[in-house]
């Protein structure tokens, strides 16, 4: 019986409805840990902080091509996109939660091919030694340094 009652209610229009449609949703964001001359590439944001580059995914779009574009976008260079360092929730000034995720990109761009986009409000190299200072998500910091000690390990990023 009980049964009979969810296939009645997930039915709408003449069509079934996936039980997903009735989940709580959360905008994904695609960020992108890129280093040019041993330090990593940060944006300021609209809050005054500092964050890496990426943005939201948009429907049917494919993870790292997304990432390549706002990488792009907003940065003024290619990138290779590669492994998944991390994936986490973002409480965005109370209002919203974003999930986060965190790749390990690369790039032949050098310093002076970067150019800020209008979207953002600053951009920062940062060494390693210098992410200290910064109030950075914790997630966030963890995902730049496990990049980092793949470049040590590899000698590429």
């Amino acid at each position: 019986m009980r049964l009979g009652f969810k296939k009645l209610f997930l039915k709408t229009l003449g069509r079934v409805i996936p039980s997903d449609y009735f989940s709580q949703r959360f905008p994904v964001s695609v960020k992108g840990v890129c280093f040019i001359d041993d330090k990593v590439v940060l944006l300021k944001n609209e809050r005054g902080e500092w964050d890496l580059p990426g943005g939201k995914l948009k429907r049917k779009e494919e993870i790292s091509r997304c990432l390549a574009r706002e990488m792009e976008e907003e940065l003024n260079i290619e990138v290779n996109v590669g492994q998944l360092l991390a994936a986490t929730q973002v409480d965005v000034m109370g209002a919203i939660d974003v999930l986060v995720l965190i790749y390990r990109c690369s790039t032949l761009a050098s310093a002076t091919d970067l150019k800020i986009s209008q979207e953002n409000f600053g951009l920062g190299l940062f060494s390693m030694e210098e992410l200290q200072g910064l109030a950075l998500p914790r997630s966030y910091i963890r995902a730049i340094r496990q990049a980092f000690q793949f470049h040590v390990l590899n000698g590429r990023y």
